[in-house]
């Protein structure tokens, strides 16, 4: 608990609660971000589609998927390419969903950093992943509670309270779609906050992550990696990971963990987006969008269609 107290005391201090007020990177509003999200659904909504304006709760919980009657086995995946999913004792989470899908699909968890917000995470992952997979974003705690909810900023007070909205967000997306979501080798994606915090999670969380990209945390800094930890992650089922830094120190401290990453057994590469920053957004996403091909590599999941623009 002293460690997590000062991990989240130190992010303050460095600035990664950067507020509500912008997308980092993008210079978009929160209204903007989230009336994009917003505007996509709506886009997409006809009679056998899900309409999530409010991205409410509620509306999630009892939104339809529709399916032909006569289409054997799991039919076409269709509604808003976004919705939100309840999640037990916590905020809803956003979910990405892979439309036209008709077999299982892996899972991409993208957790955001400290002021963020999970649509825009999801939004960013779903332009690289397209519909090859559910990209599952929790929210967090709100940074202000007396705030409304679509105004605030969200972050995760430990890397153990991140676990268990993980591990909960996890099993209510396969219990909301139990013939499409494939729970084998998903996928961590972290920025700043969520990376860091995720580093802490990959050698021992229950969903065995296989892969993972840390965007600008999780490198180093807060010390989450060496030798050891790389093997533990590894006879867990982790395979490679990709440090993205958009700071040049970011990216000469991330050489070192790659280091003892790949002497742990794993595959490792530091991604560095000169010129990006502290963000995901702009530079950044072009990297890593060019990047996940690497990432990926090894499992077919992602190689069975080019991921489509994010609508």
């Amino acid at each position: 608990m002293r460690r997590a107290a000062a991990l989240l005391l130190a992010l303050v201090s460095a600035g990664c609660v950067q507020g509500t007020a912008s997308f980092p990177g993008s210079g978009d509003s929160t209204h903007a971000a989230d009336t994009r999200i917003k505007n996509d659904n709506n886009a997409n909504s006809n009679e056998n589609h899900l309409n999530h304006t409010n991205h409410s709760p509620g509306d999630a919980s009892h939104a339809k998927f529709a399916a032909p009657e006569n289409h054997r086995g799991p039919a076409p995946l269709a509604g808003a390419p976004f919705i939100e999913l309840d999640v037990p004792n916590h905020g809803p989470a956003v979910v990405s969903v892979p439309l036209g899908a008709t077999s299982r699909r892996p899972v991409l968890v993208a957790a955001h950093g400290a002021g963020d917000r999970p649509e825009w995470q999801c939004h960013v992952w779903r332009g690289i992943v397209g519909d090859r997979a559910f990209v599952l974003c929790p929210r967090g705690f709100p940074t202000n509670p007396y705030v409304p909810p679509d105004h605030t900023g969200y972050f995760y007070t430990t890397h153990h309270a991140l676990g268990r909205e993980i591990a909960l967000a996890f099993e209510a997306l396969a219990e909301r779609f139990p013939d499409y979501v494939d729970r084998e080798k998903p996928v961590f994606a972290g920025f700043s906050q969520g990376a860091i915090m995720g580093a802490l999670l990959l050698p021992h969380h229950s969903v065995r992550f296989a892969r993972a990209a840390l965007v600008e945390g999780g490198y180093g800094f807060f010390q989450e990696w060496n030798i050891h930890a790389a093997q533990t992650w590894a006879r867990q089922g982790g395979v490679r990971a990709l440090l993205a830094c958009g700071r040049l120190r970011c990216a000469e401290q991330a050489a070192l963990t790659a280091y003892y990453m790949k002497r742990g057994g794993l595959a490792a590469r530091v991604l560095y987006a000169e010129g990006a920053g502290h963000s995901y957004g702009g530079r950044m996403e072009i990297a890593l969008r060019e990047a996940f091909a690497w990432l990926a590599e090894g499992d077919p999941r992602f190689a069975d269609e080019t991921p489509k623009s994010s609508p």
